[in-house]
C-alpha cells in the first residue's frame, strides 16, 4: 500500500449497541484501523463500548481511548494527541452529530483538522432533513414532501394539505424512536406532542407518506477525483411503512428491471457527487411498481448494517477500500493484493447467487413488546443465508435463527383462527413470513395478498413454492428425489426429520447412503469472470467443489450468531479476540457464522468463512473437509452439541460458555464477585466487581457493575481465601466467578459460576489484559502458571471503572421496563479515575 500525507486520525466510535446497530459498526473500525495502520497512519479511537473488539486492537489502534463520547471528552483528545484527521463515518449518526458540535464550537477549524468522507457542509445536512432535502429539491432529486413546523396547528394545516397517513418526526431527535406514522387527526396530536417532546430544536416534520411503495437501498462509493461506482443494490420484500431492518432483503434485487435500476443508480451517483462524498454512501429509495416513479427517503453516509450485509454477500472488501479513499487514494490505484486481479476495487460486484437477510427478534426476553411492525425498528439482529435460488437463500436463513421452532412455525399458524388470520395479515406483525405461507394454504391468492400486503407478486411466488415443497415432503417420507430437490433448497435435516416424524440422525443417514453432499462455492465480486480468493464459502449441492482443506493446524470456530439480547455482541467478541490468540498459537482459523456484522467475520481475523447455518449436518460436512485440531461450539447450541457427542470426534471439542448470564442478580442485596483465571492448579485474582444501587428504583442491579468491590479490610482476606478455594475445586481450568451476598457485616457465598462474557469483554479493557486470550491458552494446555502469571504482571491498577447496561424499551415503546440480565442490548463503561495506561 502507498503511503499517505495524513499522519494521524480520531476515529469516534459508535458507543454501545441499540436497536439501530450491532457489531458491523466495530468490525468496520476493525478493518478500517488495520488499514490505516498499513498506510503509516496513526489512530485514536474513542468508544467507551465494553464489547468492542477494536478498543483492543493494539497492533493498529496507537491510542485506544475509552471515555463518554461527548464534546468535552473528544476536546480532550484533539488537545492531548493533536490529530490531523477525524474519522465520523464509523460512528453512526451520534457521531456526525459531535462532528457537527465540533465545527461549532470552531475545534476543527481552529486546529486545521481535516474531516475525512464527508466535507462540513454535508455533516449539517446529514444531521438535518431540511437542509439536505433543500440541497435535493435544487438538483431536482426526486423527493417526497417534508413541511418543518413548530406546533399542532401548523403540523394539522399541513397533514389535510398533504392526505392521510402522514410521518411525524422530531428534527434533532434525542433518540433514535421518533418517528411515527400517522393515520388520522387524533392520531396526529399524540404523534405532534410526543415527537416534539423529543425535539432538541422543539420542531417537527411532517412528511408525505409512502406506504406500500417498495424499498430500495443502494450502496455506492466514490474517490476524491470524482470515480463512482455501485456496489450494490438491495431490495427488501416488505414495502415502505416497515422498517427496513425488520424486512427481509435480497441482494441482488429480485423484481426490479432494468431501466429501474440504472435510474435509481444514476440518482445516487448524483447525490452521492453533490454532496462530496468520499467512501461510501447508502441512499434509500421509495418506488412507485405502477409507474416506475421513485422517491429519495434516506442519504447515510456512514458505516450501517446495509455495508456488512453488501461485504458479506458480495466479497467486496468495503471497509478497506473505504480506508484508502479517506486516505486519500483513488479507486483505480488500490491494490487489493494477490487474492484479487488488478483495479478489482473499481470493478462494480456482480454475483452468481442469492443472498437472503432476516431480522432477529427480542420478544423472548421482552414479551411486552409489541410484535407489530411499523416505521420505527424492532429487530436487535439480523442473520443471512446465501444460495443459488430465491427459496435457498431463504431457507437457510431462517434456519440461521437458531432458536426457530423445528416445524418452521407451522403448527402455531394452524392454530390462528380465520379472523386471527386476517388481522395478521392487515397488520404485519414479526414472523409475517409464516403468516403468508399459511394463508396461501388456506386458499389465498397471489393477487389478493398482494393487494392486502402491498409485497410484489413475485415473492408470492416464492413462497408458494416453499409451500408446495413443504407440502411434498410431507406426502413422500423417505423418498430419495424428494429428499434431493429440498435439500437443493436449502431445507435442513432438523426440517425434514419433522415432517417426516423422524430424526435428523436418520436423515444424515439417508444423504450418506444416497452420496448427497453439498459443495461449496467461493463468494468473490467477479462471479468466476476473475480468478479472485475471498475465502468465504457458501454450500450448494451441485458437482464442483471449490472449498479446499485449511492449511494445518486449524482450529474451527461456529459463531455465535446473530446480536441477542442478554450477550449483546459480547458472544462475538469473545469469538474475535479468541481466534487472534489461536493465530498468535500457529492455528489457521476457520468460522461457520451468519451473522454479517460479525466481527470474527473481518478477513484480517479469520482465514476462512463458512456463511453457512450452524446445522449439526453443515458443521459435520465441514469437519470431514478441514480435519481441524479444535473445534470450538457455543454452549447455547444445545441441539449441535448433543449430536456431536453421539459421534466420535477426531479433534478437541471446546464449549464457548455463551450460555451464562451474570448472576449478580439479587435486587435487595448488595451482591460480591471474585473474579479468577484457573489453570487446574491455581486461581489467579482479576479483581472484584459489585452490584450498583439503582438511584431511580433504589435497588441493586446486576446490569450496573462497578470494579472494584468496596469490601471492608477485616472481611476481604477471608472471602478472598473461600472464593480461591472455590475456584481450585472446579473440575476444569477456566475462568470463574465465586459470588457472595451481604448481608449485615457478613459475606456469604452465593456460588460459583463461569465468569459471564459481558464481565470478560468488561473486565479486560479494565486489566488491559486479554481474557478470551488466557481462555485459549488453558484450553489448549498452553497455559503455563508462569504465562498467566506474567499476563496480569502488565496489568494495570485501573483505579475505579463503572459499567452500565443498556435496553431496547424506549425504542420498543415498553413502559416501566425492568433492566434485567437477560434484556441487555449494549453497555457502556467509564474509568471514574484515569488509570496509568488507559487514555
Amino acid at each position: 500500500m502507498s503511503q499517505t500525507s495524513i499522519k494521524s486520525v480520531l476515529v469516534i466510535g459508535a458507543g454501545a449497541n441499540d436497536i439501530q446497530h450491532g457489531d458491523e459498526l466495530d468490525a468496520a473500525t476493525f478493518e478500517i484501523v488495520s488499514t490505516f495502520k498499513k498506510l503509516g497512519i496513526k489512530t485514536i479511537l474513542a468508544d467507551n463500548n465494553p464489547f468492542s473488539v477494536s478498543l483492543e486492537n493494539r497492533s493498529a489502534v496507537d491510542h485506544a481511548c475509552i471515555g463518554p463520547l461527548n464534546v468535552e471528552y473528544l476536546v480532550n483528545l484533539i488537545d492531548r494527541y493533536r490529530p490531523a484527521a477525524i474519522l465520523p463515518t464509523v460512528g453512526n449518526q451520534h457521531a456526525f452529530e459531535l462532528t457537527q458540535e465540533l465545527l461549532e464550537k470552531g475545534i476543527i477549524q481552529k486546529r486545521d483538522i481535516q474531516l475525512l468522507g464527508v466535507p462540513e457542509a454535508t455533516v449539517r445536512q446529514v444531521n438535518n432533513p431540511v437542509l439536505l432535502s433543500r440541497t435535493l429539491h435544487k438538483m431536482d432529486a426526486p423527493m417526497k414532501t417534508v413541511v418543518t413546523v413548530s406546533n399542532y396547528q401548523d403540523a394539522l394545516e399541513e397533514a389535510q394539505k398533504l392526505g392521510y397517513p402522514v410521518i411525524i418526526r422530531s428534527v434533532l431527535p434525542k433518540s433514535n424512536s421518533t418517528r411515527r406514522i400517522v393515520h388520522d387527526q387524533r392520531e396526529l396530536a399524540s404523534a405532534v406532542q410526543s415527537c416534539l417532546s423529543q425535539s432538541r430544536a422543539e420542531q417537527v416534520l411532517v412528511q408525505q407518506s409512502l406506504a406500500g411503495y417498495k424499498e430500495i437501498e443502494v450502496m455506492v462509493q466514490r474517490d476524491a477525483s470524482g470515480t463512482m461506482m455501485m456496489l450494490s443494490m438491495v431490495e427488501d420484500m416488505d414495502p415502505i411503512g416497515i422498517h427496513a431492518g425488520d424486512s427481509v432483503a435480497f441482494n441482488p434485487p429480485q423484481t426490479l428491471l432494468d431501466r429501474q435500476i440504472q435510474d435509481m443508480r444514476d440518482t445516487a451517483f448524483a447525490i452521492t457527487r453533490k454532496l462530496r462524498i468520499v467512501g461510501i454512501n447508502h441512499v434509500q429509495f421509495a418506488l412507485n411498481p405502477d409507474n416506475d416513479k421513485f422517491y429519495v427517503i434516506k442519504n447515510s453516509p456512514y458505516f450501517d448494517r446495509m455495508a456488512s450485509f453488501v461485504a458479506q454477500s458480495t466479497g467486496y472488501p468495503i471497509a478497506r477500500v473505504s480506508a484508502q479513499l479517506y486516505a486519500g487514494q483513488r479507486l483505480r490505484d488500490i491494490d487489493l493484493g494477490p487474492n484479487y486481479v488488478h483495479h478489482a476495487a473499481l470493478v462494480e460486484p456482480t454475483m452468481d447467487h442469492i443472498a437472503a437477510r432476516v431480522p432477529v427478534w427480542g420478544f423472548t426476553e421482552i414479551p411486552e413488546a409489541s410484535h407489530l411492525l411499523g416505521t420505527e425498528k424492532k429487530s436487535v439482529g439480523t442473520v443471512f443465508g446465501v444460495g443459488r435460488s430465491t427459496i435457498e437463500a431463504l431457507f437457510k436463513a431462517i434456519e440461521s435463527r437458531y432458536r426457530e421452532p423445528a416445524d418452521f412455525h407451522l403448527a402455531a399458524q394452524k392454530k390462528l383462527t380465520d379472523d386471527e388470520l386476517i388481522v395478521k395479515l392487515v397488520h404485519p406483525e414479526a414472523g409475517r413470513l409464516f403468516v403468508l405461507i399459511e394463508a396461501m394454504n388456506r386458499g389465498y391468492g397471489v393477487d389478493e395478498l398482494a393487494e392486502m400486503t402491498k409485497i410484489d407478486p413475485f415473492y408470492f411466488d416464492q413462497i408458494n413454492k416453499m409451500r408446495l415443497l413443504i407440502k411434498e415432503v410431507v406426502d413422500n417420507p423417505g423418498k430419495e428425489p424428494v429428499l434431493i430437490r429440498a435439500k437443493g433448497c436449502g431445507l435442513s435435516n432438523q426440517l425434514i426429520a419433522r415432517l417426516w416424524k423422524t430424526t435428523p440422525d436418520r436423515i444424515y443417514q439417508m444423504l450418506l447412503d444416497h452420496q448427497i453432499t453439498s459443495k461449496y462455492k467461493e463468494i468473490e465480486p467477479s462471479a468466476g469472470e476473475f480468478d479472485q480468493h475471498t475465502s468465504s464459502f457458501y454450500s450448494a449441492l451441485e458437482d464442483e467443489n471449490e472449498g479446499t482443506k485449511t492449511a494445518q493446524p486449524s482450529a474451527m470456530v461456529i459463531g455465535t450468531g446473530g446480536l441477542q439480547l442478554g450477550l449483546s455482541n459480547s458472544g462475538d467478541y469473545f469469538v474475535a479476540a479468541m481466534i487472534q490468540q489461536l493465530h498468535r498459537e500457529g492455528y489457521h482459523t476457520v468460522i461457520v457464522d451468519t451473522n454479517p456484522s460479525s466481527v470474527a467475520l473481518v478477513s484480517e481475523l479469520s482465514d476462512k468463512r463458512y456463511l453457512e447455518p450452524p446445522t449439526p449436518e453443515n458443521v459435520f460436512q465441514l469437519l470431514k473437509v478441514e480435519q481441524p485440531q479444535l473445534l470450538f461450539v457455543p454452549a447455547s447450541y444445545t441441539q449441535l452439541l448433543d449430536a456431536l457427542k453421539r459421534v466420535n470426534l477426531e479433534c478437541q471439542l471446546i464449549v464457548l460458555p455463551d450460555d451464562r448470564l451474570p448472576q449478580l442478580d439479587n435486587r435487595a442485596a448488595k451482591l460480591v464477585a471474585f473474579n479468577y483465571i484457573y489453570d487446574g492448579e491455581y486461581a489467579y485474582p482479576l479483581g472484584t466487581t459489585t452490584n450498583l444501587l439503582s438511584p431511580e428504583q433504589l435497588n441493586y442491579q446486576s446490569t450496573a457493575i462497578r470494579y472494584p468491590a468496596a469490601v471492608p479490610d477485616y472481611a476481604f482476606q477471608p472471602i478472598s481465601d473461600q472464593a480461591s478455594s472455590a475456584v481450585m475445586d472446579q473440575d476444569e481450568p477456566g475462568l470463574f466467578q465465586v459470588i457472595f451476598v451481604k448481608a449485615g457485616d457478613e459475606y456469604h457465598q452465593v456460588g460459583v459460576q463461569p465468569l459471564p462474557l459481558t464481565e470478560v469483554a468488561f473486565l479486560s479493557k479494565v486489566l488491559c489484559v486479554s481474557l478470551p486470550g488466557i481462555f485459549i491458552q488453558l484450553v489448549t494446555g498452553k497455559a503455563a502458571g508462569e504465562t498467566v502469571a506474567e499476563s496480569l504482571k502488565r496489568a494495570n491498577d485501573p483505579g475505579v471503572v463503572t459499567y452500565r447496561a443498556t435496553f431496547p424499551f424506549k425504542a420498543l415503546h415498553v413502559h416501566d421496563g425492568v433492566p434485567t440480565v437477560n434484556k441487555i442490548i449494549g453497555a457502556r463503561m467509564q474509568f471514574l479515575t484515569l488509570p496509568s495506561s488507559n487514555e
